[in-house]
């Protein structure tokens, strides 16, 4: 990166192997960067306890934590670093759409595998957010480009508490 930046990258799958690993290694950085990034790869199903124990690394060792499920969305992140370092932080600050779409969009796409297409067939076949969050898996599931699996994520985020006991 740059005589600033550094980034570090791990996976789930060596983080188990070698536990003791991303300490040493953020250790061993000192204090010579002021933009630090771990970059963590989520290879596994089950990385609840994994993901525990490396996010307090990245706070101890004052590291920006990045996760990505694939190696392509790893990739984008490294490239996205390296195109972004040397720019302030407004270039890169979000910006507020104050559309209704613009906001259901925001809303919806944080539910995996939700994309922009399938938030405007949920737009045009439900009008409003409670409308979506009223409707039932099969309902969803009628919609075109939503399938089974994304209609039970969409229920679920609508349904399920925020918070497991």
């Amino acid at each position: 990166m740059s005589p600033h930046t550094c980034a570090l990258y791990l996976s789930i799958k060596y983080h188990r192997l070698h536990p003791d690993y991303i300490a040493r290694r953020i250790d061993a950085l000192g204090r010579q960067y002021t933009k630090r990034v771990l970059l963590v790869y989520v290879d596994t199903e089950d990385s609840k306890l994994a993901l525990r124990e490396i996010n307090k690394a990245a706070v101890v060792g004052e590291m920006t934590l990045l996760l990505a499920w694939s190696l392509d969305e790893a990739g984008r992140y490294v490239e996205a670093l390296k195109v972004y370092e040397n720019r302030p932080p407004d270039v890169i600050r979000e910006r507020v759409e104050d559309t209704f779409v613009a906001q259901l969009a925001a809303a919806l796409t944080s539910i995996r595998s939700v994309n922009k297409a399938d938030v405007l067939t949920l737009a045009a076949n439900f009008r409003t957010i409670s409308g979506v969050a009223m409707a039932s898996v099969e309902e969803l599931s009628l919609c075109p480009g939503i399938g089974e699996l994304k209609a039970q994520r969409i229920f679920r985020a609508f349904n399920e508490p925020f918070v497991s006991k």
